[in-house]
């Protein structure tokens, strides 16, 4: 059984990247404050990501389940993911997003989300020590919202700046609360400086890392993605394969590379996994983090009509 841990869906998207707005243009084209670039992959004609494009290329290749998590990015998407959980309530666990980049906002943001149903929520919190008034992982107001979710058994999707400087806060959170639920993303921005020291989160009970993004990493290289594959390995030897999980960071990964390209350097690479760490990699880790229902048996790639 086969698991994205890290995918995004979007209505419309309209957000903000680096304190500059972000909106739609045409074909996947979106604009950065003035800057116009490939967002998404070109038949996004209407940059639009609705989950039926996601359920299509995932039952192209074969994958059975999938997490969603959400960026500043695209703006907030909660009312449209609520469509997406009563739509496929069993094929997708949805992240919910909250404001953290205010923090006086966090208390009402975190009760309305818990209300409409999420399970989980996402903290993107990468620009939180670069703000005009930097916000800290372990201060008060966020605490909070640690705290209520570490009550309510709810999972945190973190993505953390890139490097070492968030990890003294949120070990410190974690201390705090050993049993928090936590997957942090990009694989700890694996191959840039200190990334190791992300990834060595996993050593607390319930600290996965997730690998979506990776190939972006890595895009100079492209398939296999080689030194993807040998950073996989650094992190199992460091944690253990039952604390990482595969992702694809869908759609925006897409503008290089195919879905299946994605997937497939893990699926048919990584020869340093035994069969049993490759189930666990694919879909075991993530099935036990976000409480999917487990199957050993897979779906099935679609065949190519190029293979035909």
């Amino acid at each position: 059984m086969i698991i994205d841990a890290h995918i995004h869906l979007w209505d419309k998207i309209k957000g903000r990247l680096g304190g500059e707005e972000v909106c739609p243009v045409r074909d996947g084209i979106i604009r950065v404050g003035e800057k116009e670039v490939q967002g998404m992959p070109t038949w996004f004609t209407n940059c639009r990501n609705p989950v039926e494009l996601v359920i299509a290329a995932q039952e192209d290749a074969g994958v059975d389940k999938a997490v969603v998590t959400q960026e500043y990015l695209d703006g907030n998407q909660n009312k449209y993911l609520l469509q997406v959980i009563q739509k496929y309530p069993d094929h997708f666990f949805v992240h919910g997003l909250l404001d953290f980049t205010y923090p006086g906002n966090l208390k009402q943001e975190f009760n309305e989300v818990v209300t409409m149903g999420f399970k989980g929520i996402k903290c993107p919190a990468m620009s939180l020590p670069f703000l005009e008034k930097p916000v800290r992982l372990d201060q008060p107001e966020l605490q909070f919202v640690w705290e209520q979710m570490y009550e309510r058994e709810m999972v945190l999707s973190i993505d953390l700046a890139e490097g070492s400087i968030q990890v003294p806060e949120m070990k410190r959170v974690l201390k705090r609360l050993p049993g928090l639920k936590v997957a942090v993303g990009h694989f700890g921005m694996a191959g840039r400086k200190d990334w190791m020291h992300q990834v060595r989160l996993a050593k607390y009970k319930n600290v996965y890392i997730e690998c979506g993004g990776i190939i972006w990493l890595f895009r100079r290289e492209g398939p296999p993605f080689h030194t993807a594959q040998l950073k996989i390995k650094q992190a199992v030897k460091a944690v253990g394969a039952d604390k990482i999980m595969w992702g694809s960071d869908y759609p925006r990964t897409m503008v290089d590379f195919t879905y299946r390209q994605s997937l497939d350097f893990a699926r048919y690479g990584c020869d340093f996994f035994s069969q049993e760490e490759r189930n666990l990699f694919l879909g075991g880790n993530a099935a036990r983090l976000y409480r999917f229902s487990y199957s050993a048996r897979k779906k099935k790639p679609a065949t190519l009509i190029t293979e035909f």
